[in-house]
């Protein structure tokens, strides 16, 4: 059984008492033990939240936050147990920024909500709750936030430094060893980047990864759509259009981006970018709807459209984003239509 408005995705769906027949306790810790793997392997950790959302889907949020809690206090203990298992901690704040995630794109289904209206209302609450802990942890702490994160930064680039990788590459030399030592040798450079495009990083960052995390939830609806009524589907998503009144923003973050050295620094610039870079990404979500609406166009289906929308998604970004924008006045779906015979 398929979704008749959903013609991104298509697949079978077992009747919902077969679905709630196979599950278990097994299963549940199997989908945050796949979580916490996720979490700690570099650029992978943008799918961990997917697995948990699935979970909150099957099990509910009652079993799925005692399963991934007693998990992450797991971590934490563990860290504390032995100097050289320390890295488990970090392992563990991961996995709680997973839950989160999942939580809050699983909850959108959970409530029936358009899936954009609840991308932006949960991109906007956990960016505002960040916020908040932010405020809190500098009113509350004894010294400033930026003498700890510089103290943060002190000690992962002495660890960088004891690891054996590290010695290797530095050893074996080349541009990319001194280009690595150079970067490393100016802690003060890197702060300065961090504080610059930490906004920016953060903000896409989160939107990007609620949106990677609702697109697989939609395309694989299949896993949960007989046990919740949820009327939306993954065309719902995909045809996300940013509103024409953004384009009035990307020219002034253009303007200060290009021109901001001239008209008053260099924060200026910063400031621009930074503004670019958040709005780019509701534009990247627009084009990437475009995109797929091309593929279908072009009869591209299978693991063939999966492979090419993996790789659009990291390698081409943002030519997706510029596609989104030009999408305001060129209206790119008009010429992906088929005419009738």
């Amino acid at each position: 059984m398929t979704r008749e408005n959903d013609s991104y995705s298509s697949s079978t769906s077992p009747s919902k008492e077969a679905i709630l027949g196979r599950l278990s306790y097994g299963k549940l810790v199997f989908l945050c033990v796949i979580a916490l793997a996720l979490s700690v392997v570099g650029p992978l950790s943008i799918f961990a939240p997917l697995p948990l959302a699935v979970a909150f889907l099957l099990y509910g949020i009652a079993k799925t936050l005692t399963v991934s809690g007693v998990l992450i206090a797991a971590t934490f203990v563990a860290s504390m147990s032995s100097p050289g298992l320390s890295q488990l901690s970090h392992y563990g704040v991961m996995l709680v920024m997973s839950v989160i995630l999942s939580f809050a794109i699983s909850s959108i289904i959970l409530k029936g909500e358009h899936p954009v209206k609840g991308l932006i209302t949960r991109g906007l609450y956990i960016l505002g709750a960040i916020a908040v802990l932010i405020g809190f942890a500098e009113i509350i702490s004894s010294e400033p936030l930026t003498v700890q994160i510089e103290t943060l930064l002190s000690t992962g680039i002495t660890q960088m430094k004891e690891q054996p990788n590290f010695q290797e590459v530095i050893k074996a030399g080349g541009e990319q060893a001194r280009a690595l030592e150079e970067l490393l040798s100016n802690p003060k450079e890197i702060l300065k980047t961090v504080y610059s495009w930490a906004f920016a990083g953060i903000f896409v960052g989160i939107y990007f990864v609620l949106w990677m995390t609702l697109f697989m939830l939609l395309r694989n609806s299949a896993i949960w759509k007989e046990v919740h009524e949820y009327k939306y589907g993954l065309k719902d998503l995909v045809r996300f259009k940013a509103p024409d009144f953004m384009i009035y923003f990307v020219v002034i973050g253009f303007g200060l981006f290009i021109g901001g050295e001239y008209l008053g620094g260099k924060s200026l610039e910063v400031v621009g970018g930074n503004i670019l870079w958040c709005l780019g990404v509701f534009y990247f979500f627009q084009g990437m709807g475009i995109y797929l609406d091309l593929l279908k166009f072009l009869k591209i289906k299978g693991i063939l459209r999966s492979i090419l929308t993996i790789m659009t998604i990291f390698m081409a970004y943002r030519f997706v984003a510029i596609i989104g924008l030009f999408d305001l006045w060129v209206n790119f779906r008009k010429y992906l239509k088929r005419k009738e015979n």
